[in-house]
């Protein structure tokens, strides 16, 4: 039986919730030595995708990244709608899917799945697998996997509760810069779907993860908070801008910094995230450094500068070229994708640039779907 008191001071020691996670996990192996496979996704826009991944039998799978639509026949979406959970005792006995295919290949023989709820609406689900057929018939087995899908349920609970009000508070201030900012409601939706689908397709070069994808579509529109603060002689000029002018223009990046600090000041410590924080704010600081080392503020070269960052700066700057602002026209789509190859290796992340030239029409159609 799960020791249950410690599990309750696992979830209250750390605010981390891989941490946590990772600590259930271990927690949960070392009192089950039949359970073998521990996985979390998350349920946003119809769209599951894997959020953590413990298997036991193989390390491959643990930073896979894996997102399908739900279909309105899949069983997911049956789980989902009756709130309820799902025991098979023989994965061998129900109809074989992909996913049931690579679970009976790894050595996994029985399953045991329920939805996590918040505010009457499903945020994800956990599923637990075991290497031995009718692992989750006992009672008490069964009654401990709900026990830890509740303490799971209350972990993503309080990681979304966070990471909401972070945005809330930080929208408001982006709300108030937007009245005098002349880019659009348009390229901020669409810097939430290129950097997201960038890091997505980084997978196989990059450590990237579910929470890292989170993230950057989380934060991506605020990075250029900071030019609420820049002077509109400036914000707005139609001209090149003057050396002074421009040192100006850059102390965007640091305003930006300034802004958050001062909204996330007023958050109690025990609703502060560091990690979201530092996530943030390389965004905010450093989406206009350069790969080569000559961008600012800092002029951070190469691998040296946060990957959300490099990323941000190539969504950043393909939407700039493909749309037209104040001192320039949209620029043809030939030329973009000119520009962006010229400048890879000096200006971008080689690996960014590689990936949105092989996955161009993607992002093209990001920019019809959203366009101003």
């Amino acid at each position: 039986m799960l020791d249950y008191c410690r599990l309750n001071q696992i979830i209250n020691h750390d605010d981390n919730a891989s941490i946590c996670l990772d600590m259930v996990y271990q927690l949960a192996i070392k009192t089950y030595q039949g359970l073998s496979r521990f996985s979390i996704v998350t349920i946003k826009d119809n769209q599951v995708s894997n959020y953590f991944v413990r298997d036991k039998l193989t390390n491959r799978a643990n930073d896979e990244l894996f997102t399908k639509k739900i279909d309105a026949y899949d069983s997911i979406a049956s789980m989902v709608k009756h709130r309820s959970k799902r025991v098979i005792h023989d994965l061998n006995s129900i109809s074989q899917n992909d996913r049931t295919v690579q679970l009976l290949n790894n050595g996994h023989r029985s399953s045991f799945s329920y939805p996590l709820v918040f505010k009457e609406q499903a945020i994800g689900m956990v599923f637990f697998n075991a290497s031995d057929v009718g692992f989750f018939v006992d009672v008490n087995v069964e009654q401990d996997m709900l026990f830890l899908a509740m303490l799971i349920q209350a972990v993503m609970v309080r990681q979304i509760e966070k990471q909401q009000l972070i945005k809330i508070s930080l929208s408001i201030a982006l709300n108030m810069g937007h009245a005098k900012d002349p880019e659009t409601k348009g390229h901020l939706r669409r810097m939430e779907r290129y950097s997201s689908k960038l890091a997505y397709l980084l997978e196989n070069d990059k450590p990237i993860t579910h929470e890292f994808i989170r993230r950057i579509e989380s934060y991506a529109a605020f990075h250029d908070i900071g030019k609420y603060k820049v002077p509109d002689s400036i914000l707005f000029s139609t001209k090149i801008f003057t050396p002074e002018e421009r040192k100006v223009m850059n102390l965007h990046c640091q305003h930006g910094i300034d802004i958050v600090d001062d909204v996330l000041g007023y958050f109690p410590e025990n609703l502060r995230s560091h990690d979201e924080y530092v996530f943030l704010k390389n965004i905010v600081l450093h989406h206009h450094e350069r790969f080569d080392g000559k961008g600012y503020p800092a002029g951070l070269i190469g691998d040296s500068i946060p990957l959300e960052s490099r990323i941000i700066m190539v969504a950043d700057v393909f939407d700039a070229l493909l749309s037209k602002r104040l001192y320039k026209d949209a620029w043809s789509l030939d030329d973009v994708v000119g520009y962006m190859q010229a400048n890879s290796g000096t200006m971008f992340d080689p690996d960014c640039i590689r990936v949105l030239i092989e996955n161009l029409h993607e992002f093209i159609r990001i920019y019809e779907k959203y366009a101003d």
